[in-house]
């Protein structure tokens, strides 16, 4: 026999193939080719050759290589002499064809026949028990004998132990095993990294990274594949691809994958397609690196181009592949790309792969097509955690709660950190609120950092910001979210200072800040008291960190000094732009709004329209407030036609400021013909309606608007109480105003805000009961700012009371030494108690700190061309046919019985005087020229920067009924409908 198997050998060294000549000192190990092992060992059982013990183990190693299990199963059973090597081999091709529970037995049968067992018999047992994810308790018993037998020094032994801990989640684990581990191998150090790298603490895995190479351990392919999947910095990114190079990696195809990936993550597409391009080969994965690259830039045409090309040279697309190409299909503009690949997917069969039909449940719920992802979902043959959280998404999304919540409750007990971050974003009562944060405690997930985040993100959204600081306080680690989240939840319900302390503990603690944190701390500022204190210091931050070039906060420095009345600054920042993209130009439309500027705001509207740049659904809305503001119907109504052209129609909030604006205009048909039916309308818009009503004079229609806005089960908000209280204060309704003031917290649980407390003041000031007033003020739960002081002090105008009119000016000046109107009101409080000297005193006071009273102003729009009067102004070119108009109105009104009323003249001068200053009032004029150049018979709509005077209301009602016309005069509080000699407001406002 010896003889033969020389002679055989000396036939095989006659063959020229390397792996031939190799074979007596290799055996089986280097073939690569499954037909070159066959036939090989068909040469051996042709010649009668039995194989040597080392021959038969690297044979049974090859077949189990090759996945040929019958075929290393017989050698086995065939061989009449086994070593070690050879039951470990056996182990080993069990476990490479996952036949577990029999690699186990065999281990047993080997230990039965007297083999000591070895590290490499080990290290595969735990490598299946891995990989079955269900033989956690035979990990821990050979973890057992790992210890009995000393392998814990073993690197291979060690290195499988570390990699089963890691593997079921066993992470600290994982980690002390493997700082106790003596010696360490690239294996180890891997198998630390992909565990750090799964449970998404990409820092570690990093840092485990560095402290690698320190220790000169070499990486491999896996190494780097792990480590540049977990790079979020662009610097680290160009230290690790050095070492790619530096080892000779960059051509390898799992490392090169993962480079395409990295790039396209950090918006580098250009680099992502270089390696692609330089690549030798590229398999499925490469391909759908580059398509996802493409889909997370927004890049769709490359995307599906892309895709066609690897259509034409690639026959292998998967799941991921369609997956990639779906996700960028999620908006409404790319639908039609999604429905077309919904049709492949459909032709290729993947109707019933679980990844595909989890990433279309996203397509149909980012493009709102919520009837199409419910059905989808119901017809999806396999549902995972991540299709019910899909679905919640999407009900989320189109702001259908209930729905949300009841899904949530059938899928409950499988329920996760994901499930109850979406979940809790859809809750919408504070009820709810509590349930659901007592639910995170059932679950175990208290400590969960996304679920934390939610839950901040919650309760600021209700407005329970103690209770968002109380979960903020309990969370075990806060990441950058976590603080934005915090700081953004203040400033949302308005709490600047506790916003700005959070921004400086944050600084404190030396948390990193990003754009986001500047903006939401920026928006806090949202009042002229926080300027100086935070707004100004805050700017001062963002220069000196570098953030003043992002255009992010660049566009939040714009709004803050808008709300803080600030519109130099405003505009200063906006001029400063290079290239203004249209969220700046919205900015500065609603900053000009908010400070009383309609008709810039309208300019630069129209300035966008023209110079092509993008209008969007904010633009428009800013728009018609600007239009609302100034009670333009013809700007609104153009604008609304513009809405409608192009499609912002769809949207609620601009339908909503449409509806506002029809309703400030004084169209209450208008307005109503906009409402949906009242079992669908929205609160604001109810809101809306009572406001109009109450703007309209028609305050007992806004009373009964709240009567059935409530009868449908919608909950009054802070805003309908405020307009509802307006409505009973214009209307005297005194008695009903103090009623639904009480109501409001002890019915509704709305609590007390500045502005009701206002209402409440002018309610009882208007009606003379002014020692009331004064004691609300005194027992208010709400500290009294200057609208309440200026309220008093207007209410004391009205029925003469110096001594509270005093004081109620004294507390204005203290807040405001340059307040105008407090120094004109309670001039005009002396003024009609006949205190001339006081006035006087007044006067010369306002002159000498360089005062100045707003003048008085109205205006009239005929043919589309505005005409402005001041008082006793002669600069229009008709100057004198305006007042001769007006002498011939005196005349005749004063024969249908008029009386000048000249305690609204309010001058140290004669009555003959004081009657000829009251006919020069601004609002007059307007009236005046409106009549000389209108039809008789048709109706003039006049405005008025200041609350009209009791004499101008009556010269109205006597015109409108000797001239048959009806007159409509917009102030800045209501509307007056004058006609027939009455007014709609009753004589009282």
């Amino acid at each position: 026999m010896a003889f033969g198997v020389k002679a055989t050998c000396r036939a095989m060294h006659q063959n020229n193939s390397p792996i031939i000549l190799s074979f007596l000192h290799k055996g089986f190990s280097e073939i690569t080719d499954e037909a070159v092992g066959k036939s090989l060992h068909a040469y051996y059982i042709k010649n009668l050759h039995r194989l040597s013990t080392f021959h038969a183990n690297t044979l049974i190693n090859m077949y189990s290589k090759f996945r040929k299990f019958q075929a290393a199963r017989y050698v086995f059973d065939e061989m009449p002499h086994r070593n070690e090597a050879t039951w470990n081999t056996m182990i080993s091709a069990l476990v490479r064809v996952s036949l577990y529970p029999d690699a186990f037995l065999l281990f047993s049968q080997m230990r039965a026949q007297g083999f000591e067992t070895s590290a490499f018999a080990i290290a595969s047992l735990l490598t299946g028990c891995t990989a079955s994810q269900v033989m956690v308790h035979q990990g821990f018993q050979i973890h057992g004998l790992i210890l009995k037998n000393g392998f814990l020094d073993n690197v291979y032994a060690g290195t499988a132990l570390l990699n089963f801990y890691a593997g079921y989640g066993f992470h600290s684990c994982a980690r002390g095993l493997f700082d106790r581990m003596p010696e360490k191998n690239v294996v180890s150090w891997t198998s630390l990294m992909v565990s750090y790298s799964d449970q998404g603490d990409f820092m570690e895995v990093i840092n485990l990274f560095r402290k690698m190479r320190s220790e000169d351990v070499d990486c491999n392919q896996n190494t780097f594949t792990t480590v540049i999947g977990s790079l979020e910095d662009d610097s680290l990114g160009r230290q690790v691809l050095g070492h790619v190079i530096k080892f000779g990696y960059e051509n390898d195809l799992s490392v090169a994958n993962s480079l395409v990936s990295m790039f396209g993550n950090s918006g580098r597409v250009q680099e992502a397609c270089y390696v692609f391009a330089h690549m030798s080969v590229h398999d499925t994965i490469s391909w759908n690196s580059m398509i996802s690259a493409y889909a997370r830039n927004n890049l769709y045409k490359d995307s599906f181009h892309c895709f066609n090309l690897m259509r034409c040279v690639h026959e292998n697309l998967d799941s991921i592949t369609l997956s990639a190409l779906l996700s960028v299909c999620g908006s409404i503009d790319n639908f039609l790309w999604g429905a077309a690949v919904h049709g492949l997917v459909h032709k290729l069969g993947f109707d019933s792969n679980l990844l595909i039909c989890n990433t279309l449940l996203g397509v149909y719920a980012d493009t709102g097509r919520r009837k199409e992802m419910i059905k989808l979902f119901e017809e999806m043959p396999e549902k995972d955690l991540i299709s019910w959280n899909s679905l919640i998404a999407g009900h989320v999304q189109e702001g259908e709660g209930l729905d949300a919540l009841n899904v949530f409750i059938k899928m409950l007990q499988s329920a996760n950190h994901v499930t109850f971050a979406t979940v809790l974003a859809a809750c919408s009562d504070p009820a709810e609120a509590e349930i659901l944060h007592a639910l995170v405690f059932t679950a175990g997930l208290q400590n969960n950092l996304i679920v934390g985040n939610a839950l901040v993100t919650m309760y600021g959204r209700h407005r329970m910001m103690w209770k968002a600081a109380r979960v903020f306080e309990r969370m075990p680690r806060w990441d950058l979210v976590t603080w934005n989240t915090l700081i953004g939840g203040y400033a949302d319900c308005e709490e600047p200072d506790h916003a700005i302390r959070v921004f400086n503990l944050m600084r404190r603690q030396d948390e990193a800040t990003n754009y986001i944190t500047m903006v939401h701390v920026l928006s806090s500022c949202a009042a002229p008291s926080y300027l100086l204190s935070h707004g100004t210091p805050l700017h001062a931050y963002v220069i000196r960190t570098g953030y003043d070039s992002d255009d992010y906060v660049k566009n939040s420095l714009i709004t803050m000094y808008g709300k803080c009345h600030d519109l130099d600054s405003s505009t200063r920042i906006f001029d400063g732009f290079v290239n203004k993209e249209y969220v700046s130009w919205n900015a500065m439309l609603t900053a000009n709004v908010h400070n009383g500027h309609g008709e810039e705001a309208l300019k630069r509207f129209s300035e966008m329209n023209k110079t092509g740049v993008h209008l969007d659904q904010f633009s428009y809305s800013a728009a018609l407030a600007a239009a609302a503001s100034l009670s333009t119907l013809e700007e609104g109504q153009q604008l609304h036609a513009l809405t409608f052209k192009f499609g912002f129609d769809s949207y609620q909030y601009v339908m909503t400021h449409i509806t506002d604006m029809y309703g400030k205009c004084g169209e209450i048909n208008d307005v109503l013909k906009m409402l949906p039916e009242p079992n669908i309308r929205p609160r604001v818009l109810w809101n809306i309606l009572i406001s109009a009503f109450a703007r309209q004079g028609s305050f007992q229609e806004a009373r009964e608007a709240f009567d059935e806005m409530v009868n449908t089960g919608l909950k009054p908000d802070h805003v309908t109480f405020v307009s509802l209280l307006s409505a009973c204060s214009h209307g005297g309704l005194v008695d009903a105003g103090l009623e639904y003031y009480s109501l409001m917290t002890r019915k509704f649980g709305v609590d007390v805000g500045i502005e009701h407390c206002v209402c409440v003041i002018d309610l009882l000031g208007r009606s003379g009961r002014l020692l009331e007033a004064e004691k609300f003020i005194k027992n208010m739960p709400v500290p009294p700012n200057n609208f309440v002081w200026r309220s008093l002090l207007a209410a004391c105008r009205i029925h003469g009371n110096s001594q509270l009119g005093k004081l109620a000016a004294d507390h204005l000046l203290e807040s405001n030494p340059s307040d105008d109107s407090a120094f004109v009101l309670y001039s005009n409080v002396c003024a009609t108690s006949g205190k001339w000297d006081a006035v006087h005193d007044l006067r010369v006071e306002m002159e000498s700190t360089n005062v100045k009273k707003k003048p008085a102003c109205s205006w009239i729009k005929i043919k589309r061309k505005i005409t402005s009067f001041a008082i006793g102004d002669k600069s229009h070119y008709q100057s004198n046919e305006i007042y001769g108009k007006l002498n011939e109105l005196k005349k005749m009104i004063k024969e249908a019985g008029y009386v000048p009323d000249t305690s609204f003249a309010l001058q140290d001068i004669d009555e003959e005087q004081k009657e000829d200053h009251l006919w020069k009032h601004s609002e007059r004029l307007a009236l005046a020229y409106g009549l000389i150049h209108t039809p008789q018979g048709s109706d003039l709509q006049i405005f008025k920067n200041l609350r009209v005077c009791g004499d101008c209301h009556a010269v109205f009602k006597f015109i409108s009924k000797i001239e048959r016309r009806r007159i409509i005069l917009r102030d800045p509080f209501r509307y007056h409908h004058f006609s027939d000699g009455k007014c709609s407001c009753g004589d009282y406002w």
